[in-house]
């Protein structure tokens, strides 16, 4: 793989790899991070490129318009 790259995004969260199936063109990733999961649809290609196995760390990179908080009552 090439040099890293730097990116803007500052949402970037450090887990393991915990789980990939793949279907067709498509894969997802599950991603634990601490007591969490965070799963991904990427594709197969996407999964390829990137070498990601199983037990491997990895980095969740989160972009979005908008995010929703929401609490118990």
């Amino acid at each position: 793989m090439s040099q890293p790259v730097q990116i803007s995004a500052r949402n970037q969260l450090k887990g393991v790899v915990e789980e990939i199936r793949t279907e067709g063109l498509l894969a997802q990733v599950r991603l634990r991070i601490g007591g969490e999961t965070v799963t991904a649809v990427i594709t197969r290609e996407a999964v390829d490129e990137l070498e990601l196995a199983v037990g491997q760390p990895a980095l969740a990179i989160i972009k979005a318009t908008e995010v929703m908080l929401a609490r118990e009552a």
